[in-house]
């Protein structure tokens, strides 16, 4: 998939993202959620709702926040700077975006009744939870290499799906949200990672923090001439 291909991707992902958040306001689609939130409530016992605890506490957006400030440093300082600046704008791009979308679709939550905890605030669509794992499990896809990356990505796909079972188990959004949450990271990786792609934005961030004499002998070897003036 080309640079433009995965850019146009992404923001074809994040429009129907906002179509979806426009259709989970229609009385038909929220009566459809509502049902299958209760039909997962009878399940809920001691040990699943813990479990569903546990995975709404790793996933927060506060969690996500400190992913989007750790990572990239550590990246950084470890001279991996491209990696860094996408880790940087597919965490804050996600949680952004999901946010902006919260406000702007404004979706209730499921009814009250059916909560088992509170929700951190009244909109719904999209999830920030579901958002939160889908793009560590993205940034985790994009950043591992070699043999370990089918691994921790496989860990990275249960781990999100977790979060969005978990989320609408505990009664505090619909399938509809969670759905929402994993369009925003997808489109925004697939943008952010097609825009550090771009071969002209490739080779500036390889030669940031390359000495000149480095940049002077590569353009050499590659048969570049350097004019003297």
């Amino acid at each position: 998939m080309t640079e433009r291909m995965k850019i146009l991707g992404g923001l074809l992902l994040l429009v129907l993202m906002a179509l979806l958040g426009v259709a989970a306001k229609t009385p038909a689609l929220t009566r459809i959620d509502i049902r299958l939130d209760e039909h997962l409530a009878p399940m809920r016992d001691a040990v699943l709702t813990l479990g569903a605890k546990g995975a709404t506490t790793v996933a927060q957006a506060a969690v996500g926040a400190v992913v989007a400030v750790v990572v990239p440093i550590g990246l950084w300082l470890v001279r991996r700077r491209r990696d860094a600046l996408i880790a940087l704008c597919l965490m804050a791009g996600s949680l952004a975006v999901a946010f902006a979308a919260k406000i702007l679709v404004a979706e209730h939550r499921p009814p009250e009744r059916l909560w088992v905890i509170p929700p951190d605030n009244k909109e719904s669509f999209p999830s920030g939870h579901a958002t939160v794992a889908a793009a560590v499990a993205l940034l985790l896809f994009l950043l591992v290499r070699g043999r370990l990356r089918v691994l921790v990505s496989t860990l990275g796909v249960l781990f999100a799906l977790g979060v969005g079972f978990a989320r609408v188990y505990l009664g505090v959004h619909y399938p509809v949200d969670v759905a929402g949450g994993y369009l925003v990271a997808t489109g925004v990786s697939l943008v952010v990672v097609g825009f550090f792609n771009v071969p002209a934005i490739r080779r500036g961030l390889e030669d940031v923090g390359t000495p000149a004499s480095g940049r002077h002998h590569a353009g050499r070897a590659s048969g570049t001439v350097v004019e003297r003036r």
